[in-house]
């Protein structure tokens, strides 16, 4: 990666730090049962643009589109959780690439064809 990637990587992660940080000023924003209602919904909105995405052929593309703006906004939820739990996007990243191939490792598991 770029000297200029990673600088602009750090200027959009201040940028969203920053956004965040406003956003939970407001305390009904730091209610932890909100934030999670929030996020079962964001997952249901992904899970239900997948799920039309094939059953509804012709209109693959726009949800699709619908889909990107879904998966956008679980991320930011999930980085609004991690913010107000005190928890590193960086550490969750490794930790959970970490555990991707642990699930792999515990043995019996098998992909098919």
């Amino acid at each position: 990666m770029s000297e200029s990637a990673l600088t602009e990587n750090s200027l959009e992660s201040v940028h969203i730090e920053e956004k965040i940080r406003k956003l939970l000023l407001e305390k009904p924003q730091r209610d932890p049962y909100k934030r999670f209602t929030i996020l079962g919904y964001q997952l249901a909105d992904v899970g239900r643009c997948m799920r039309y995405m094939e059953i509804y052929p012709d209109d693959r593309d726009t949800y699709r589109t619908f889909l990107k703006t879904s998966v956008a906004d679980l991320i930011i939820q999930t980085l609004i959780i991690a913010k107000l739990y005190e928890f590193s996007a960086k550490e969750l990243v490794n930790l959970g690439t970490e555990r991707l191939e642990e699930f792999k490792q515990k043995g019996r598991y098998f992909e098919p064809d």
